[in-house]
């Protein structure tokens, strides 16, 4: 249950970082978008000192959750970081620091008023729109993805933050109105097994409900990995405001490969599958037959398992993701509310800890779509 909710077409602002373990829900219903703005100071900065080296990292406090894509010309949620310069000073600990500010300072002030985009990529990276005079430093791609991973818990891959003037809000200081960032996305996160999936383990196969910690599971390359911890989340998809973007996915027994899945597999939308070296959302995979949304029921339990290291697990057979931590825990209903990310650790989690890169888009996806067409002949469904 969430702390705050922005109902459909509302705004919600922040003015400080929210209570670890609070979360601040977009409930979307009628399809309206809502707005979260996040005025200076909402996002907390922590600075640490390893070394000798000094780095800085954003923290929410809490998590967001239900933040959602829009559609049929409705731009979907949106979040708002005012006076974007102002939190990229204080995020910007480098040796290169003053350098490095006058340089963006530069930078999105003629991003801004260009009406272009920063787009940042599932590989971690930083692109700008077609025709932006500019490209982003190694320092400064850093920094925004920072600011995401202070959000989402992850590098959120399918979010876009575009570059504003907010003309309403002068700084007193100069004649220049501020520069806003402004945060959309076309996707949804937190992937997680559905209950009665069968876990490949040293003992056989054991329903993921039955796991526990320190539990021991064969991963892909035939190494051994204890469990360290198990997420669990309760989903009413019947009162859900956004059902499609939690309704389980139904993945027909060898939809994928001979015998993947061995038995009917049900995982939510963004679980990640291991194919053809690459991790990819079960929702990207929809075919509606062998692949499709689960129609008929009102609720469901998630689980996802956390190894020592990311690695791919045997859900029913299937190669899959196991959970990797990058923030994110509250989203689950035994989630810890003391968690808070380790500074200067988020903003390259998922880039530097994930076993195999993310596909959602490009021509891998096409050529494993296409290898998963042909496989749809033939394929009985239970």
């Amino acid at each position: 249950m969430a702390d705050y909710t922005i109902t459909s077409g509302g705004t919600y602002t922040l003015s400080q970082p929210l209570t670890v373990g609070t979360n601040v829900e977009f409930l979307n219903q009628n399809g309206d978008d809502g707005v979260l703005i996040l005025q200076p100071g909402a996002l907390g900065v922590n600075t640490t000192t390893v070394a000798g080296t000094v780095s800085a990292s954003a923290y929410l406090g809490g998590s967001i959750l239900n933040f959602e894509p829009g559609s049929f010309g409705i731009p979907g949620d949106q979040i708002t970081i005012q006076a974007i310069k102002t939190l990229f000073a204080e995020l910007d600990v480098s040796a290169t620091a003053a350098s490095d500010n006058a340089a963006f300072d530069g930078d999105i002030t003629m991003a801004a008023s260009s009406g272009n985009q920063f787009f940042i990529l599932p590989d971690g990276t930083v692109e700008t729109g077609v025709n932006t005079p500019f490209t982003l430093d190694a320092n400064q791609q850093l920094v925004i993805e920072e600011m995401a991973q202070a959000l989402f818990g992850t590098l959120a891959p399918g979010v876009t933050l575009d570059l504003a003037f907010a003309d309403t809000r002068t700084d007193p200081n100069s004649n220049n109105p501020f520069i806003d960032g402004v945060l959309t996305t076309n996707l949804t996160i937190n992937p997680c097994f559905a209950a009665g999936t069968r876990i490949l383990t040293v003992q056989g196969e054991v329903a993921v409900e039955d796991l526990k910690v320190g539990d021991t599971l064969i991963t892909h390359s035939g190494d051994e990995q204890e469990i360290i911890w198990i997420g669990r989340r309760e989903v009413n998809i019947a009162g859900h405001p956004r059902p499609e973007t939690v309704r389980p996915v139904i993945i027909e027994p060898g939809a994928l490969s001979d015998g993947v899945p061995a038995r009917r597999l049900l995982v939510s939308p963004d679980h990640a599958l291991y194919l053809e070296g690459v991790l990819v959302p079960a929702k990207e995979l929809l075919n509606w037959t062998s692949i499709r949304q689960d129609r008929g029921g009102a609720a469901i339990t998630y689980y996802h398992l956390e190894l020592a290291r990311h690695d791919i697990i045997f859900a029913e057979a299937t190669p899959a993701e196991s959970y990797l931590d990058t923030g994110h825990r509250s989203v689950f209903d035994n989630a810890e509310a003391t968690v808070i990310p380790h500074p200067n650790l988020m903003q390259q989690r998922r880039e530097a800890e994930s076993c195999a890169p993310l596909c959602l888009a490009g021509p891998a996806l096409d050529t494993i779509r296409q290898h998963l067409a042909a496989r749809q002949v033939g394929i009985r469904l239970g």
